[in-house]
């Protein structure tokens, strides 16, 4: 577009001193989006649990699309095993020992600096509560079920959205949890599951974490599910004002599975969604009534 011309010279052919393009705003060609709203996206702030193969490309997309802060939280350092499914780690990482969300958080300052990233070198357990105040909603990258279960219950307690996202080899999956709309993370565990997440150790009685065992892990798949997680998170953002304010969503950008769980399957290119039931009595959310 022309924004000024010269018609002060003799020259009968004025001359143009600045063009404005459509190109210059990285923005641009989302902002055509109907009932897309960047201003939202700018002010949203959102929690990744976990900076692996699934963290590591939840950043990427929310850098991307200019999401105005992420909260990472991860303990772990850099290993050889991560390199084939983490876009932003490489080997002179794990020579330097570097902890995985102080590598994601130094590139995504390279995608994006006007996306601020905020490390957090800590389990999920010890995250503070103030930090659950902030956010608008949490997004799941975990590799095990208690980690999981940790941030269903923070995130019930303080009325979080969360969307879960898990992996296994081709296959993989992504929750959509509203609190207190929806059933939670622990509706669908067995008395079982919870043992195979903790066991009491034999000698001191003490509670004592399970390690789950390592996964099979490619990064299509990690693509693919840490996409729609980062595509239900944008519905989330664009829709909770409305959904709660007049009780439906930004049907323009979409209605997220709440209560669904979505399953993914890449060898035969399988997608479906289905109910999570609701345990009445489940001990995270059974106690919540819906507002």
């Amino acid at each position: 577009m022309m924004k000024s011309m010269n018609f002060d010279s003799e020259d009968p052919h004025p001359k143009i001193l600045d063009i404005s393009s459509v190109e210059d705003n990285r923005t641009e060609r989302q902002e055509r989006l109907l009932g897309w709203d960047q201003k939202k996206v700018e002010k949203a702030v959102v929690l990744v649990v976990g900076a692996g193969a699934l963290g590591n490309e939840i950043c990427k997309n929310l850098a991307l699309i200019g999401i105005g802060k992420i909260i990472l939280v991860d303990f772990d350092d850099i290993v050889l095993s991560n390199l084939n499914r983490c876009i932003f780690f490489r080997k002179s990482d794990i020579k330097e020992k570097c902890l995985k969300v102080d590598v994601v958080k130094r590139e995504i300052s390279k995608i994006n600096p006007e996306t601020a990233l905020v490390s957090i070198s800590e389990n999920v357990e010890n995250l503070s509560t103030e930090v659950y105040k902030r956010i608008d909603v949490a997004v799941g990258a975990v590799d095990n079920d208690a980690a999981r279960l940790e941030l269903n219950y923070r995130c019930f307690q303080n009325k979080v959205p969360i969307i879960d996202g898990g992996i296994h080899g081709f296959r993989g999956n992504v929750k959509v949890i509203l609190p207190p709309h929806s059933a939670c993370l622990a509706c669908n565990l067995t008395f079982l599951d919870y043992a195979s997440i903790y066991k009491k150790d034999p000698c001191t009685g003490e509670d004592v974490e399970i390690n789950d065992p390592k996964l099979p892990g490619i990064a299509t798949t990690s693509s693919i599910i840490s996409a729609l997680q980062v595509q239900e998170a944008l519905k989330i953002i664009h829709g909770i004002d409305e959904f709660k304010s007049e009780g439906h969503w930004n049907e323009q950008i979409g209605i997220p599975i709440l209560g669904k769980v979505l399953y993914f399957n890449g060898m035969n290119n399988f997608m479906n969604t289905y109910e999570i039931p609701r345990d009445p009595f489940c001990p995270v959310c059974s106690s919540l009534d819906s507002d």
